[in-house]
């Protein structure tokens, strides 16, 4: 039997959150489903919680490390006709998969719903009902966990060049040649907890705005000049007036 739903699960030594992420998928769909968990681990820590759950397991340890490499290796094994990218500190939310595959015509490159967010203090929930693809042109605003996109409307690959906002590169490069939905229901958690600000954390925020400005140089769109012009200023680079204002929209 071919699963209707391919999850995709990179991880690297988070074992006991692994497992809120397997168990969640359980819940989250009644429809049949393969897990891929794909392991950057050196010592294969993941093995046991993959095993318990039946789900594909593949140890990627030394070898092109980082979460784009682990996406793409999940793509290229995906069976499903629908792809779940779901980071193994995250969980779904009960149904929501169910709900989201409501929608999934073979027409519809991406369906999408909503998601909070939360950390020792603070839980955050966020609606996407407005999201369209101008606004996702100048920032992504969907996050892993919280979509299906159609495997036959794939192009393109993560990109493994990037150190941040591939999965927002992802997304403009193979969410949009079909049609796209919302679906008004929560379908994942994005747990916060670990986001501390460590020293590698603020070097990668601090040139945010060279990934950005390379999503912008692939996706020109020189309607939205201002709105991107804002964006690159809140991140602390300013551009000489009329440089966004160049090329054509996709």
């Amino acid at each position: 039997m071919q699963p209707t739903v391919s999850f995709i699960v990179p991880t690297y030594r988070r074992t006991e959150k692994l497992e809120r992420a397997l168990e969640s998928t359980r819940r989250a769909t009644s429809c049949f489903i393969e897990v891929i968990v794909v392991d950057d681990c050196p010592d294969g820590s993941a093995f046991g919680v993959v095993q318990k759950y039946g789900a594909r397991y593949v140890s990627k340890a030394g070898i092109e490390r980082g979460q784009s490499f682990s996406r793409n290796i999940g793509i290229q094994m995906a069976r499903a006709p629908w792809l779940c990218f779901l980071d193994d500190d995250d969980f779904l939310l009960d149904g929501g998969i169910d709900r989201l595959l409501q929608v999934a015509r073979p027409g519809n490159s991406l369906v999408f719903g909503d998601y909070f967010a939360f950390n020792v203090d603070v839980r955050t929930e966020v609606s996407l009902q407005a999201i369209t693809l101008n606004s996702l042109l100048v920032c992504n605003h969907i996050p892993m966990g919280a979509f299906l996109i159609n495997k036959s409307f794939i192009i393109r690959n993560f990109d493994t060049r990037m150190r941040s906002h591939e999965d927002w590169d992802f997304l403009l490069s193979n969410g949009f040649g079909g049609t796209f939905e919302h679906v008004p229901m929560q379908v994942v958690a994005i747990d916060k907890t670990e986001n501390l600000t460590t020293s590698t954390e603020a070097r990668r925020r601090k040139y945010f705005w060279l990934d950005f400005l390379s999503i912008y140089a692939r996706f020109p769109a020189s309607h939205l000049a201002d709105a991107r012009q804002a964006m690159l200023a809140s991140l602390g680079l300013q551009l000489p007036d009329g440089l966004l204002q160049m090329g054509d929209e996709i």
